[in-house]
């Protein structure tokens, strides 16, 4: 079976290359004039001779020459050499009757043709001396200003005297397909012509903008990738019949000459490119590799395509192009069974869309590669009408798509919704079932802390007894020593600094009770700053006498508001923390200045294995930085010392450095000093 697929694919890409071979010219023993009589307009097919000119160089004069000669060949039909990439000189007669007006109209098409040079003789003169004729410039490189008359086709007005032969040599050459058809028409049956042909094209645009926007509409609605292909190649498709049927001429005739080529060749290769885009997205889930893969590969022959205009190389490259249109169209007709199954709904529309562009593609295809001939009459761009089609059922198909995704998601839309209610209620239900819990444990923690305040306090009182004895004794002890002098021993120096430390532990702790009771008021008083610091600083030298502490004091007589036990709590925790977590053979670093109406307060320490980040939420209760693990500590030193700032209307920060040093600044407001500060 597979094999059977593969043979019939090779024969038709076979037969597709056979219609790229050069095709003879039919030749017929002499050429017949057109005798124009009492009609409103006659067509010049069957009534042409052609001389090909493979190099593009042969002059007016050589031509004439060779037609002298008998060297034109006379050709049924219309001109339709493909891509010939030469010259070609088309020759015929004109002869009037009576019945046909002196002033009439030459019409040629197409009008993307780049380069179309009329030569009409002129009455009574010789038929073969050049100076006998009168030459046009046409094409679509011509600017529309230098045209004889303003049309989407090449017009060239016409002077002919009754029952006198005049010659016309036309030279034809074109990036593209190089073909040729002409009338000659009254003026009333041209304006006729062209009225009827740019409300035929205004249509087609018409419905193709429309297509393009709704497919656009859709894609903002939906978001599915189709139908925003579909949109850009509707208005491929609009901008390149623009530039084919010459309406370019109409709507931008101050750059119609240098748009044409764009509009024409370009929007040829960018068809290509939206389409396989199109195509591989319709057919990602239920296409084969092999399929998708030569999607993708017409997607680069489009790209190819475009890139070769501007380069030059577009009639070597646009044959290859066209085999792939073929050969896409073809195995996406074959492919759209697949949909048929899938979306029997839509399918029905999508298939009959790729037969219809698969007839007109081939039809019009082999018509520029000249295999086909150009039809008097019947010069229509047959992609227009299979593409017209096409839009029209793809966007039906589409639609269709849309609505079924708008009625999946409505479906999905209340599930969603009663998936939202059910869940609704058991949060509702869970919440209410943590906030009794939630109460529960709040009572407990209230009963708790008032349990711990009143364990504090009691403990504090117990303490405070046996610790007024130990320091009495002291005084005694101080007052009886036996050298008589005023100088206090250094034991006793130690014993008294502990039991104040005991007394200040005590103090704290209960303080730490308050602080969690925002109930109870505290005591300010002015305190010197410069002896606050001092103090603490010899504490804790004292007490880690093989620690080096640096001290940078740069106070003189400043003063804050506070309560010391709190303030001795929160520096003492700081200096603690600084030389715990800190090498033993590195210094701890103080500094402290009056900055802004602020003391600021700086300690310094390096530090061991402090992650990233952690900074943020060493202040938060209970909360231990990763290189606590060794040491004893229950988390609530710099939870303790924010409170206490803050509470004093100050602010403390944390800051790391990239090496590794640990600031911690502390800050309290200035106030003014009074007597005892």
């Amino acid at each position: 079976m597979i094999n059977r697929v593969y043979i019939r694919w090779l024969l038709l890409l076979c037969g597709t290359a056979f219609c790229f071979l050069p095709w003879p010219v039919h030749a017929w023993a002499q050429q017949d004039p057109l005798s124009l009589g009492s009609a409103e307009g006659y067509f010049l097919s069957g009534h042409m001779s052609a001389l090909k000119d493979p190099t593009g160089r042969m002059d007016f004069n050589e031509a004439l020459d060779v037609s002298e000669r008998g060297g034109f060949t006379r050709f049924s039909g219309n001109l339709n050499a493909g891509y010939a990439r030469a010259a070609y000189w088309i020759r015929f007669t004109l002869v009037r009757e009576k019945g046909f007006p002196k002033h009439s109209m030459l019409s040629l098409s197409p009008s993307y043709t780049n380069e179309v040079t009329v030569y009409i003789q002129r009455p009574g003169r010789h038929p073969f001396v050049p100076a006998s004729y009168r030459k046009t410039m046409l094409g679509s490189n011509v600017a529309v200003s230098e045209r004889p008359v303003f049309n989407p086709n090449f017009v060239v007005p016409l002077d002919l005297p009754a029952g006198m032969p005049v010659d016309v040599y036309v030279r034809v050459s074109s990036t593209g397909s190089v073909s040729l058809t002409g009338r000659v028409s009254t003026l009333e049956d041209l304006r006729t012509n062209t009225y009827w042909s740019i409300m035929l094209q205004f249509g087609y645009l018409g419905i193709a903008l429309v297509v393009a926007v709704m497919n656009l509409i859709f894609f903002i609605s939906i978001r599915d990738r189709l139908f925003l292909y579909f949109s850009f190649y509707a208005l491929i498709v609009l901008l390149n019949n623009i530039g084919v049927s010459g309406m370019v001429t109409l709507l931008y005739p101050s750059y119609a000459h240098v748009l044409s080529d764009y509009l024409v060749y370009m929007g040829i290769g960018a068809q290509m490119l939206v389409f396989a885009e199109f195509a591989h997205s319709l057919f990602r889930d239920t296409g084969g590799v092999w399929s998708l893969r030569s999607m993708r590969m017409m997607s680069f022959m489009g790209i190819l395509t475009m890139a070769s205009v501007p380069l030059g190389l577009y009639a070597y490259i646009v044959p290859f192009g066209f085999i792939g249109i073929i050969a896409l169209i073809s195995m996406l007709l074959w492919m759209s069974k697949q949909i048929l199954v899938s979306m029997p709904q839509s399918g029905i529309f999508i298939t009959i869309a790729f037969a219809i562009s698969t007839l007109g593609y081939f039809y019009q295809i082999l018509r520029l590669l000249g295999v086909l001939p150009l039809v008097a009459g019947w010069d229509i761009n047959m992609i227009e009408p299979a593409t017209l089609v096409h839009m029209v059922l793809i966007s039906i198909a589409l639609s269709e798509r849309f609505r079924i995704a708008e009625r999946q998601l409505a479906d999905a839309s209340r599930l969603a919704e009663k998936r939202a209610v059910e869940m609704a209620a058991d949060m509702t239900s869970e919440l209410r079932e943590n906030k009794e819990r939630l109460e529960v444990s709040l009572a407990a923690e209230h009963l708790a802390a008032e349990r711990q305040h009143r364990f504090l306090t009691m403990l504090s009182h117990e303490y405070r007894t046996p610790l007024a004895i130990i320091q009495g004794n002291l005084d005694i002890l101080s007052i009886n020593s036996e050298d008589g002098e005023e100088t206090e021993a250094p034991e006793l120096t130690k014993m008294r600094r502990a039991v104040s430390r005991l007394v200040d532990v005590m103090d704290g702790s209960l303080e730490q009770s308050r602080l969690m009771d925002p109930q109870v008021a505290g005591s300010f008083k002015t305190i010197a700053a410069k002896e606050f610091v001092a103090l603490q600083i010899e504490a804790v030298r004292w007490m880690w006498p093989d620690r080096s502490f640096i001290v940078n004091d740069a106070l003189s007589d400043e003063c804050i508001s506070g309560e010391l036990p709190l303030l001795n709590t929160a520096l003492f925790n700081v200096l603690d923390n600084a030389q715990k977590y800190s090498p033993k053979d590195s210094p701890v670093m103080v500094s402290s200045n009056c900055i802004g109406g602020y003391i600021v307060l700086c300690i310094m320490n390096r530090s061991e294995g402090l992650e990233k980040g952690e900074p943020d939420i060493l202040f938060d209760k209970y909360r231990r930085g990763a290189s606590s693990k060794s040491t004893a500590g229950a988390g609530v030193g710099l939870w303790l010392v924010r409170q206490i700032i803050e509470q004093h209307d100050g602010d403390v920060a944390f800051h790391v450095s990239s090496e590794g040093m640990v600031t911690l600044t502390l800050r309290f407001p200035v106030v003014t000093p009074v007597q005892g500060c």
